[in-house]
């Protein structure tokens, strides 16, 4: 495992055990189990399912009955474009490769099955669905060291590769800068999507200005360019509206969706997703 590998999966161990979160290994909230009702307890019941709630208001103990456990299928999407090649403060591919390492640990620990794709405008790499942990420092090491420059994402074929690919009803993760176009309402009709978007604020916000020499990263086309405080102003607020139409269509769809920037926490941004 390299040393940036190994770095990430310690802090990884250290945040989702530390005392900020207590005894709950996992970002997921629930217990993997398909809840049917609420009986009264009866002797042999387990009463690690006690409703404290419940029990509280009718002071009688209850207990929350299950169909059957069953585990989750998390799916993980890590876009590859050009654009993650990129960070003023550390690399898009470097945050995004941290995320997949709290998702996945998460996922492992809570004994679910957890898969990741490498996604361009096509699969780039299927990494099966797995509860071995091993395998997540190996499909660690594909995140940091794959080779994104002139590679461009393709939002709809990925859709729709996820819609003819995956039957089972799943947990889907979806990592990118989201900048070119989405539409996720069919796939969040038919599966848990969860859209994070990865940026650094300086391309949000860009810091410079004059003639320059650019090149870009995902055509790998290299053209001049001039830059002043106008054409600035009106590239930040192309840049907010795209944001906005984009965070408006995973609302209206149900989609749960945040923002993290190279120089933020990940760990604190997920725990807020999952409003934990």
């Amino acid at each position: 495992m390299n040393t940036k590998a190994r770095e990430i999966i310690i802090k990884t161990k250290k945040r989702l055990f530390g005392a900020n979160i207590g005894n709950n290994i996992s970002v997921f909230q629930g217990n993997g189990l398909d809840f049917s009702e609420i009986k009264e307890y009866q002797i042999g019941d387990d009463v690690k399912k006690i409703n404290w709630k419940v029990t509280a208001k009718e002071q009688k103990p209850y207990i929350n009955v299950f169909n059957e456990e069953r585990e989750l299928n998390i799916v993980l999407c890590f876009m590859l474009s050009g654009n993650i090649y990129f960070g003023s403060v550390r690399q898009k591919q470097e945050l995004m490769s941290e995320i997949l390492t709290l998702i996945g640990y998460s996922a492992i620990r809570n004994s679910d099955r957890f898969s990741t794709i490498f996604f361009s405008d096509k699969e780039e790499e299927f990494v099966k669905p797995t509860k071995n942990i091993n395998w997540l420092y190996t499909t660690l090491e594909k995140a940091l060291e794959f080779d994104s420059l002139g590679k461009e994402v393709d939002y709809a074929k990925l859709s729709d590769y996820l819609l003819q690919t995956i039957k089972q009803k799943s947990i889907i993760f979806v990592i990118g800068d989201f900048f070119e176009e989405v539409d996720f309402s069919l796939l969040g009709a038919k599966h848990e999507v969860y859209a994070i978007v990865t940026r650094d604020k300086f391309e949000e916000e860009p810091k410079f200005s004059g003639d320059l020499s650019l090149i870009d990263t995902k055509t790998l086309k290299q053209s001049e360019v001039s830059l002043d405080n106008s054409a600035i102003k009106n590239f930040k607020a192309e840049i907010e509206k795209r944001d906005k139409n984009l965070f408006e269509h995973f609302l209206k769809h149900q989609i749960g969706a945040i923002k993290v920037h190279t120089d933020e926490d990940p760990f604190v941004k997920m725990r807020g997703l999952f409003g934990s």
